[in-house]
């Protein structure tokens, strides 16, 4: 029931409705069969006791199942949106595009790591420019991280570009005590363009 609801985004009082409407009918039904057995006042209260008892316990067991079923289907959306977050775009046969957009936190610089160097060996790209003109800043763990992507872009054989580096993101870079040099930076994705372009003879 839970699974059901959270599939088609129906809430949870639906269900606790259902249960609560099921939970008076029985009881109506408990109660016409004590008074035609003649049952005691004990043994009647003993029966809606444990059937109250049941009853509370589907209702914990349902809200837990919609609250699980309902934070697993919001963690995959998540994942989703974090993997379309990072697109890597195949410009020409042997160039691509990672064109980042947003913030960068450390988790999303992990999706970075994944998709730039999955979609890198998959495209079998010689370039990967990564583009950085709408991240407005980078902290110095995510810089780390940028740089590891790098290291290991390159390790698969991928010369990679960068373009669009803001001021800020200059100047973590420095204090982190990166090596610029060895990675080649364009103020603009335009010109990275220009210089993959050059070695690659690709048409634009």
């Amino acid at each position: 029931m839970a699974n059901l609801l959270v599939n088609h985004g129906l809430p949870l009082n639906l269900a606790l409705e259902e249960i609560s409407y099921y939970r008076d009918v029985i009881g109506e039904i408990i109660k016409e069969a004590a008074k035609n057995n003649d049952f005691s006042l004990d043994a009647f209260y003993q029966i809606i006791s444990h059937f109250n008892s049941i009853v509370d316990n589907a209702i914990q067991f349902v809200s837990k199942s919609y609250v699980k079923d309902y934070t697993e289907k919001i963690n995959y959306a998540q994942y989703a949106i974090d993997e379309l977050s990072v697109p890597v775009v195949r410009m020409t046969e042997d160039i691509g595009i990672l064109p980042l957009v947003g913030d960068l936190d450390t988790k999303r610089a992990q999706y970075l790591m994944e998709s730039a160097l999955e979609k890198g060996s998959q495209y079998k790209l010689e370039w990967l420019i990564i583009d950085l003109s709408a991240v407005p800043i980078i902290d110095t763990m995510v810089a780390d991280q940028l740089f590891k992507v790098i290291a290991g872009l390159q390790l698969l054989g991928i010369e990679v570009v960068i373009s669009g580096i803001r001021p800020e993101i200059a100047q973590t870079m420095v204090n982190l005590g990166i090596k610029v040099e060895e990675v080649r930076s364009f103020s603009s994705l335009h010109q990275a363009v220009q210089y993959t372009n050059s070695f690659t003879g690709s048409l634009m």
